[in-house]
């Protein structure tokens, strides 16, 4: 695929400038060299790479989700915290599948699939901070990436309309150097098995982002 079918055309409009820069055409070089030596997630012609993009378009965008790579297990399929329905669940995604249980339907366990293409077709933007990662080695990438992402960042944070910004971890928040007070900015610990009870759990993250739509008078995400 071309860069348009990669990103789709709204998410190609919005960064062609970036997609002109000798910084783009080095990442694709230092990928390369990856790939010469490690196996890398997601795998050369994969359709995952940026799949968050395109079925999430830039004004279709009410809710930012960051993760911080690609699984590294080549359990990726294309989404931040997603996984594929073949695949084990990974902790982080059990623990937000079950907030959302808790918060949103009142405890109930359902029979939850972990692909969350669901959420990205409603507007929810599940993208990580680094789009590529080495086998067996989380945040091998993230520097690669660094630049790419602040640009995308900039894009939804000057949009006219208000967005949801769900940042889970230290990573995340650092990740927005600062807010426009017409989005929602909505902090707590990782989903991480590490810090899950240090806040993740009971952070009512998913009834205030539906909250702050229906107040902005958007449709609410089923979650």
């Amino acid at each position: 695929m071309d860069l348009k079918q990669l990103f789709g055309e709204e998410w190609y409009k919005a960064l062609n400038h970036v997609f002109q820069t000798p910084y783009w055409k080095r990442i694709g070089q230092e990928i390369a060299k990856e790939r010469n030596i490690y196996t890398v997630y997601p795998e050369k012609g994969s359709d995952t790479l940026f799949k968050a993009f395109r079925t999430t378009p830039l004004s279709k965008v009410k809710v930012v989700i960051l993760g911080q790579d690609p699984y590294h297990d080549g359990s990726y399929d294309g989404f931040a915290f997603s996984n594929r329905e073949s695949l084990r669940i990974s902790p982080s995604l059990k623990n937000i599948l079950k907030e959302v249980e808790d918060d949103i339907h009142n405890g109930f366990q359902l029979n939850q699939s972990p692909e969350l293409e669901r959420w990205a077709e409603q507007g929810v933007l599940l993208i990580n901070t680094a789009h590529t990662v080495r086998k067996g080695d989380p945040g091998s990438h993230l520097e690669y990436w660094k630049e790419f992402t602040s640009e995308v960042i900039l894009q939804l944070l000057q949009q006219d309309r208000p967005i949801v910004w769900m940042l889970w971890g230290k990573k995340a928040e650092n990740a927005i150097l600062s807010m426009n007070e017409k989005h929602l900015a909505l902090y707590s610990p990782h989903p991480s098995p590490f810090s899950v009870h240090t806040g993740f759990f009971g952070n009512k993250h998913f009834s205030q982002a539906n909250k702050f739509l229906e107040d902005e008078q958007q449709r609410s995400i089923s979650w």
